[in-house]
């Protein structure tokens, strides 16, 4: 069983491991959370009654990692989230890290170096890493299904009513909210085509006080082929997708992070005949992958990684291109 805890719960997706705790209590123990705020630790007591645990509350840093969490899931605001990992790491927790790595790559370059010196697992939360349809959109590009993928789209909006809630998250970084949502994108844009040789992009302010970028899209030129990634801020209606367009066929995920998936196929498989769209759900199994059971894997020994820390890396480098900066550090200023 791995027993875990939040260093940092301020993060909307810190609700999944939860679940997942709560779903899977013969494999995962939540030892409780940490915040500085107090206030997103009263309204994360509340809304995760739901899931019927008894979550303890940390004073401080150093009181989680005195405890016995083997592994900390760092959920905190990104400007800060390097400096839990960098202490968690110090006094020998694995890591789970929010999404994206951080606002200085010299930072991440070091925590980088401290995991693998220390032989501690550090992984990323890219949520969509172990979709059901991702997953298999990933496994038909690796074994060749589609060819040489040549264009891929991204769209991965948010929608209008929280623009006002994420005003001040927007402005503390170049790129607004490209720097915030584009990641999920990058990540499996970079796994399909590998980082990118040239990036471009449009940095939009558009809405409103017209303060932080909230409306973007770059064009990532890569060795054989476009990776295209646009977002927004205020979206009405969300319509989340990738496209994958390769030489020996296609495949839509829409909307992103459901199990329905799109295949077209020039040379068919026994799954998927040749020459015919096909509209398949990928179901979720017992023993399907997940962020948490990935982590639980790779610390016991029981697989290697699936996702590199150099392709972390190469993420994080493209999304900072992606948001206009070729220096190391993003942050500009924080409310």
């Amino acid at each position: 069983m791995l027993k875990f805890a939040f260093l940092g719960a301020w993060h909307s997706h810190a609700p999944m491991h939860v679940r997942e705790a709560a779903e899977r209590p013969d494999e995962f123990q939540l030892l409780g959370m940490y915040d500085a705020d107090s206030e997103v630790i009263e309204q994360n007591l509340q809304k995760w009654r739901e899931y019927g645990l008894d979550i303890p509350v940390f004073d401080s840093v150093d009181d989680v990692l005195n405890s016995e969490a083997e592994a900390v899931v760092v959920e905190g605001h990104v400007y800060e989230n390097l400096d839990y990992v960098e202490r968690a790491l110090d006094a020998g927790k694995h890591v789970l890290l929010e999404k994206p790595a951080g606002v200085d790559l010299a930072q991440l370059e070091k925590v980088h170096a401290l995991s693998e010196e220390k032989g501690l697992m550090l992984q990323m939360a890219y949520m969509w890493r172990y979709n059901p349809a991702v997953g298999e959109m990933l496994s038909l590009v690796r074994e060749g299904h589609l060819g040489q993928v040549f264009m891929y789209r991204g769209h991965i909006p948010k929608p209008l009513g929280w623009h006002p809630q994420l005003y001040g998250e927007f402005t503390a970084y170049h790129g607004g909210v490209y720097f915030e949502m584009a990641g999920h994108l990058i990540d499996l844009m970079v796994a399909m085509m590998g980082e990118p040789l040239d990036v471009k992009g449009v940095l939009g302010k558009h809405y409103g006080e017209r303060a932080e970028v909230d409306n973007a899209v770059v064009v990532h030129e890569c060795r054989d082929g476009i990776g295209i990634v646009d977002t927004t801020a205020m979206q009405v209606g969300m319509d989340r997708r990738i496209e994958v367009h390769g030489t020996g066929g296609m495949v839509l995920h829409e909307p992103l992070g459901s199990n329905r998936l799109r295949v077209h196929l020039q040379e068919g498989t026994e799954k998927y005949p040749a020459g015919e769209w096909h509209d398949v759900e990928i179901e979720l199994g017992p023993e399907s992958p997940s962020l948490l059971r990935e982590l639980a894997a790779c610390i016991g020994g029981d697989k290697e990684r699936d996702f590199s820390l150099e392709h972390d890396r190469a993420v994080q480098r493209t999304l900072f291109r992606g948001c206009g900066v070729e220096h190391k550090v993003l942050r500009e200023r924080v409310e």
